[in-house]
Formats: C-alpha cells, structure tokens, sequence
C-alpha cells in the first residue's frame, strides 16, 4: 500500500520538474544583446538590429566620422563578432577609397560625382556647419557678405566686421574637403579663394577647432557637434541666424548638408548591418548627442530648396 503511494509522489514530481527546466528554457531575451537566426532575414531594413560578423572599415568625411563612430561602437558593443574601424580622411578620400575597394563605406559630406555611378548613396542624416572664431575676436553675427569678404581677402581686419582691431586668420580645408565644399556651394556661393589674410589649412574638423581656438584673430567653419560649448572657439550666428536645429529644419539656417554613406554597388553583410543600425534607437540618440538633426525631421521643403543651390563654379 505504501509503495505505489510513494512512487505516485515521485512521479509528480518529476514531472513538475520537468515543466519549471521547459519553462526557463524557452524564456524569451528581453536584453536585445542577440538577435534571433530562426526568423526571416531584416538585413537591409533602416533601423533594425542585425548581428553580422566580420571586419569593416570606414573612411571619408571627419563631420560625420564621430557619429558613426559611436553608432559602431554601440553595435559592436551588442554584436561582440564584428570588428568595425571608422577612419577620416574626408569626403572626397572617403568616396575614393570605397570606389577602390579599399573600405566598405565611404563617408561623404556632399553626393557623388557621375563618374562614380557604382557607387549606391544612404543618406543617414543631416550635419550642422557653422562659422567658428576666436573668441578674442569681439564678433557673435557676420552676414553673408562679411564672411565673403574674408574668405576673399578684402576684409583683414576684425574691425572692419565690427570687432576688435586684430588681423584676421582664415582657417580653410584642403580641396577634398566636403566641408570646403559645403561652404563654398551655400555661404560663400563661390569656389574658396583666400588672396589676403593670413591662412591656415588643415584637413580635419578637430584640427580646425583646435587652431581657430589657439589662434588670435582665427575664423573657420567646421561641424557644430565638435565646438565645445565655452571654448576659446565659438559658434557665431551668420544674418542673425544661429545654427540650431530648428533653423537647419526650416532652412532659415543655410550652412548644413546631408550625409551621405557610400557603399560601392548594394550594400551587403556586415556594411548593410551598420547602416540599418545608423536609424536605430540607438543611433537616432547618439544623433542628438552629437548635434546631428535626423532626416525625418526635416521639412520637404527645406530639402527641396537646399538641392536647388548650384554647385559653384571650378
């Protein structure tokens, strides 16, 4: 009589154990650190979370270099199998190189040229520029035509501009700059050309920050995200207008531009995964972070007008 009781006990309890191991074994992953292989394929879906393994290089443009710098380190940070480098370099090196095949996205400020008609365009998001000067300069707000004339060497001197009686130094960027680009096509409305003050060129936007900082006198332009706030550099307003994202969106502000990740034909593995995760939660907050406006937010209108500005003349 005892034994069939205990072995009815036994019983039950086996089988109770067996439904707790079924149970946590089939608990669903709610970190997000791996994504499921039994589900259809999303690779080439804007914001989707694709883990590819492998090795990727980026090169191109050093505004947007920080941005996806972050976005690849935040991915490579969930998906420990890929390796990603991001180089800059600029624009026009960045599209050079993944023409090459040297790297499997070139960063670019400005679009292609038709004889890199191989070359596939994602546009990821939209880079502030602004007008940056030292701040012993004594000036918040040039005009168009004050910013011209400097870069035209019939300003050379920061009182002519309405500030203080000190030469002026004109930071440039070298001619594979999408930045000098940028701002020849939308501020100065022709190509760059320095004839009086002194200069200086430098071919990156950190390097452009550092010298307009320790330089007396220094104006140049570079992306706004990398001026940091209270520097000796600051952020001037250009007519009036500072370069804020609500100016950039209705194109009251003039001086930005689309970015651009260029793929040589359709982007695959690895590469396509970086650039779904570029409109990742993830990315969109890294965007912000970086003073990066998404393209979502801006107005048609604004993107209409901005495409309708001829590129200046060589």
């Amino acid at each position: 009589m005892f034994k069939p009781r205990r072995y009815a006990i036994l019983l039950g309890l086996a089988v109770a154990l067996s439904l707790i191991i079924s149970a946590c074994g089939s608990s669903t992953d709610t970190t997000g650190s791996t994504p499921t292989s039994s589900g259809p394929s999303t690779l080439g879906t804007p914001g989707q979370y694709n883990c590819v393994p492998g090795t990727l290089t980026v090169s191109g443009s050093t505004a947007l270099q920080p941005l996806v710098t972050a976005v690849a380190t935040d991915y490579s940070n969930k998906c420990k199998g890929a390796s990603i480098t991001v180089n800059g370099g600029g624009s026009s090196t960045g599209k050079a190189n993944v023409e090459a095949g040297s790297v499997g996205i070139g960063d670019s400020d400005t679009p292609s040229s038709t004889a890199q008609a191989d070359l596939v365009d994602h546009q990821v998001a939209v880079v502030i520029f602004g007008i940056i000067v030292n701040s012993d300069a004594g000036v918040t707000n040039l005009t168009t035509a004050q910013i011209q004339g400097i870069y035209a060497g019939t300003i050379t001197n920061w009182k002519q501009a309405g500030g203080k009686d000190l030469p002026i130094v004109a930071v440039s960027r070298p001619t594979t700059s999408g930045t000098r680009a940028t701002f020849a096509q939308y501020v100065l409305g022709h190509t760059e050309k320095i004839t009086g003050p002194a200069s200086l060129v430098s071919d990156t936007t950190g390097t452009v920050v550092k010298e307009v900082g320790s330089t007396n006198g220094a104006i140049g332009y570079a992306a706004t995200g990398q001026v940091p706030a209270g520097g000796a550099a600051a952020v001037i307003s250009i007519d009036g207008n500072m370069p804020s994202v609500a100016n950039v969106e209705s194109n009251t502000y003039k001086f930005w531009n689309v970015e651009h990740m260029y793929t040589k034909g359709k982007a695959t593995g690895l590469a396509q995964a970086l650039i779904d995760y570029m409109s990742s939660d993830d990315g969109h907050k890294e965007e912000t972070t970086l003073q990066f406006v998404d393209l979502s937010q801006m107005q048609a209108s604004s993107i209409s007008a901005h495409n309708a500005v001829p590129k200046p003349a060589a």
